[in-house]
C-alpha cells in the first residue's frame, strides 16, 4: 500500500477488492445512470460478477444500444448490439485514431 508523503499513513484507494460489498449508494447511481444512458460499453470485463454484472442488461433493458469490448466471450454478448473479442488496449487506440483522423477530415 502506498504511503502518504504528509503523515506516512497508508493510503486505499478508493475501489472495491473481491470480496467486498459494493457501497449501496454507488450501485444505486450507477443503475439511475444506466436506466437513463443512449448507450452503454462494457469494457475488459466479463460481466459474471454481480452486481455489477447486472447494469448492462439494465441499460439494454431500458433501451440503450450496448457494446462489450472484452478479449473472451461474455455472457450477455447475445444481447449487446456490438461485440468485440480483442485486446481492450488496442481496440481502443484504433477507434481513437480512427476519430482523430474523422474530426481531422
Amino acid at each position: 500500500m502506498p504511503c502518504c508523503d504528509d503523515c506516512s499513513g497508508i493510503l486505499k484507494p478508493d475501489t472495491i477488492s473481491f470480496g467486498q460489498a459494493m457501497p449501496e449508494d454507488k450501485m444505486a447511481e450507477a443503475f439511475r445512470c444506466a436506466e437513463a444512458c443512449d448507450l452503454c460499453m462494457a469494457l475488459g470485463s466479463s460481466l459474471v460478477v454481480y452486481p455489477a454484472a447486472a447494469i448492462p442488461m439494465h441499460a439494454a433493458d431500458s433501451g440503450a444500444e450496448l457494446i462489450i469490448i472484452n478479449r473472451d466471450q461474455t455472457p450477455q454478448d447475445d444481447r449487446a448490439d456490438l461485440v468485440i473479442h480483442a485486446s481492450l488496449g488496442e481496440t481502443l487506440s484504433r477507434i481513437m485514431e480512427r476519430v482523430l483522423h474523422l474530426s481531422s477530415s
